[in-house]
């Protein structure tokens, strides 16, 4: 049902029922003003006919009082009877006397003859219809009921002097109705038309239309006032909405920029905000929002502190270690927020990296401190036998001394290139300067042949052919020279190593694309798949024994690495075990 017609017909109906109302008040106090009436014209009409009759009724002559009574009813239009206090009739100007019954009984008379006017409405069954009687007592001298004079009406009567009227209170009722009717349609129209406005307005700002524009009339009352404060509400909605979707893009913003993985969860542990970072990390493709918490991170203990947080109220802290979908190391921080609505926050830091740098760190130290042992147990022990002796035999003498030195010699190298390692590492941290402050523009050409020239003679020692094949147009680039030295050195030294006798080795130079590319490769043992992935690490070798036996530290590949990526480059490996390795470093030029 329109709103229209849920105003106009309740509306109509209350104004057509208080109509209705007020016409039977009207009609009622009417009929009860004309029987107000009727009464007190009964009553004078049976004073007047016991002031006429008085002298026949003293006298007694019945036969007077009757014909008085028929001559006055006949004039007057009024039925008269005449009652003595016994309830006789002594005369009635409808009927005989003589054929009527004693009326002592009669409820009217009753009370006339206790002295009082006596008023009733009932059947007759001597004129067979419904009368209006009024019965006044006549006293005698001593204040004593004389004898009873009654008047009536038929009702008949009466509803017809009434009835007209009544008529017209209908009739003007209707009329009323009709007008009011009209007055209400119009009024209806005029207020729905403005109320559909308003909904309407109302409906736009509910869909978030916070723009729309409300018409203000110039007329006065209640609608005008709601259009006015429907353009305020709107007014301060827009600016709250624009507002709270500042804050909202700037709070999204965050979440995305952050690293770490956000989850809120609501009271009851479901997912109300997450970033994109824990999308990530848990592989999440499915929207988790209103999801539970373990069924997004599924796993047992970061449930279980979620659980106790959400339970106890209280912040926990906890390192996790995820094993789905790579492992991964977490540091879980699970905060109660304090709000009306109890959410918890859930923070997770990737600390993997930490992790692998704290077992880098104690890998190094361990390694470190192995590879230092070793020469100097043995430089220890042959010191400690030539303190007891054996300096005496020139043979055994030299042995020892021999061994000292080579144990001596490594120590050197290790330290050496470990100081290489830490200069290369930490040359951004130096001085607060940037790590290219002494970088220059070098001839690699130049490095290259100086290098060659310098592993000259251990190449020759082994029979091994040498070869530099420079294709490259440009072959300047800006760098440390020292820097660029040992990672020359390294590479073709370690080349020369691992090569049998009568190998090659070889260095090809080109500068495809702007970028200069260098290629080291050798004819050497080479180096088996499983290894590649780790040959850049501190102090890692493929044969240990094989390594140590030919004097190398296992940090030059480290270090060659460090170089490249301090020089802003890439450094690629190529092996396969017993046929040779291939390194490839690409600068920037």
């Amino acid at each position: 049902m329109s709103i229209f017609r849920k105003q106009l017909i309740p509306s109509i109906i209350i104004v057509i029922l208080a109509l209705f109302l007020f016409t039977i008040f009207v009609i009622g106090q009417l009929s009860k003003y004309d029987r107000s009436l009727t009464v007190q014209n009964l009553v004078r009409s049976a004073n007047l006919v016991s002031t006429v009759l008085g002298p026949s009724l003293t006298a007694k002559d019945t036969g007077q009082v009757q014909d008085l009574v028929a001559r006055l009813g006949e004039k007057s239009g009024i039925r008269i009877t005449v009652i003595d206090k016994y309830g006789v009739i002594l005369g009635d100007s409808d009927k005989d006397p003589r054929e009527m019954e004693n009326h002592s009984e009669r409820p009217e008379i009753k009370e006339a003859i206790n002295g009082r006017t006596g008023e009733s409405i009932r059947y007759s069954n001597t004129l067979q219809q419904e009368l209006f009687y009024i019965a006044v007592p006549v006293l005698d001298r001593g204040d004593n009921v004389d004898y009873i004079v009654r008047t009536s009406l038929p009702l008949s009567i009466l509803q017809q002097t009434i009835l007209p009227i009544e008529k017209r209170i209908i009739y003007v009722s209707l009329i009323i109705a009709i007008i009011a009717a009209a007055l209400l349609f119009l009024l209806s129209k005029s207020l729905t038309k403005s109320l559909k406005s308003i909904i309407n307005i109302s409906e736009e700002l509910a869909h978030g239309n916070l723009s729309v524009d409300i018409p203000i009339s110039e007329q006065k009352g209640e609608i005008p006032k709601i259009s006015i404060a429907l353009n305020r509400m709107a007014r301060r909605l827009n600016e709250l909405f624009k507002q709270l979707s500042s804050e909202k893009n700037q709070l999204e913003a965050v979440l995305s920029a952050m690293s770490e993985a956000v989850l809120v969860l609501s009271q009851d542990g479901k997912a109300i905000i997450t970033n994109n970072a824990l999308l990530d990390m848990f592989n999440i493709k499915d929207d988790p929002e209103k999801k539970p918490y373990w069924e997004i991170l599924r796993n047992r203990e970061v449930t279980e502190v979620i659980e106790n947080v959400l339970s106890e109220r209280r912040p926990d802290t906890k390192e996790i270690f995820y094993l789905y979908p790579e492992e991964r190391y977490y540091l879980l921080n699970v905060i109660p927020l304090e709000s009306p609505d109890k959410e918890v926050i859930v923070v997770m830091f990737d600390i993997t990296d930490f992790k692998r740098l704290e077992k880098i760190k104690a890998d190094f130290i361990a390694n470190v401190s192995h590879e230092l042992r070793t020469p100097l147990t043995a430089i220890k022990g042959y010191s400690e036998t030539l303190e007891d002796g054996a300096y005496e035999n020139t043979e055994e003498l030299r042995h020892f001394i021999g061994i000292i030195k080579r144990h001596t010699d490594r120590l050197i190298n290790i330290v050496s290139d470990l100081l290489v390692l830490s200069e290369v590492e930490s040359r951004d941290y130096l001085s607060g300067s940037s790590p290219d402050s002494d970088f220059e523009w070098i001839d690699v050409e130049e490095i290259i042949t100086s290098s060659l020239e310098a592993i000259k003679s251990k190449a020759s020692e082994k029979g091994l052919t040498v070869s530099f094949n420079n294709r490259a147009d440009h072959h300047n680039i800006k760098g440390n020279r020292f820097l660029l030295e040992q990672m020359f050195l390294n590479l073709i030294d370690n080349a020369v190593k691992y090569t049998p006798d009568a190998g090659t080795i070889g260095i090809e130079l080109s500068n495809p694309e702007g970028e200069l590319n260098i290629r080291v490769f050798d004819t050497g043992i080479g180096i088996p798949k499983e290894h590649l992935p780790r040959i850049f690490e501190r102090f890692y070798r493929v044969d240990k024994t094989r390594s140590r036996k030919i004097g190398g530290t296992g940090l030059g590949l480290s270090i060659v690495k460090h170089i490249v990526i301090l020089h802003g480059g890439t450094v690629e490996v190529e092996s396969e075990e017993g046929k040779g390795s291939s390194f490839t470093i690409t600068l920037p030029q």
